[in-house]
């Protein structure tokens, strides 16, 4: 595993980045989990200083896609974290920046979320690498973009022991930004 500074990451071609791989991201470090043919898929490895609700109402209808805290991931204040590294992002399908990791990229398929038909990331299958703390909170959840089959009101998360759990969509939570470098 290698870690890059920021203006390293500049100069790294995509198709060099090795999973495992770290990289500066203003305050914080984000590793590398997959390689896909857009480019590199790297997540967050700490929460960012905000906890955020996935839906201000207590409703997980539309889904991640039609969340409050996809609205505020695309942000000008949350982008700005990613500013050294902004010119190389790559977009994702619906154009956004940056998304929250799903379930099965986490975990592993389960039949109590709805399938996204993502596979796990392999340093994921370590329970410790689904763990991350905020600044100032030792325990701390984190939001995945699944909805629970069985509730209209819970999205799956990561708790902090690194197992899943399934809050209310409008408790506050840690998130922790995917982004692809291109």
């Amino acid at each position: 595993m290698k870690t890059l500074r920021k203006q390293e990451v500049t100069i790294q071609a995509a198709n060099e980045f090795k999973v495992g791989d770290q990289i500066e991201v203003g305050k914080y470090t984000a590793t590398c989990q997959k390689i896909t043919r857009k480019g590199a898929l790297f997540l967050l490895d700490q929460y960012l200083d905000t906890a955020y609700q996935m839906n201000r109402e207590n409703t997980n209808e539309g889904g991640y896609e039609a969340s409050d805290l996809r609205k505020e991931l695309q942000k000008e204040e949350v982008l700005n974290i990613f500013s050294s590294i902004r010119s190389i992002m790559v977009p994702f399908k619906n154009g956004d920046l940056l998304r929250i990791p799903y379930a099965e990229e986490f975990f592993g398929d389960d039949d109590d979320y709805e399938p996204s038909g993502k596979k796990q990331w392999p340093l994921m299958k370590d329970r410790r690498n689904r763990i991350a703390i905020r600044e100032g909170d030792p325990y701390e959840w984190g939001w995945l973009q699944n909805k629970v089959k069985s509730s209209s009101a819970h999205f799956a998360s990561v708790a902090g022991h690194g197992v899943t759990r399934y809050p209310s969509a409008s408790a506050s939570c840690g998130v922790r930004p995917v982004f692809r470098l291109g």
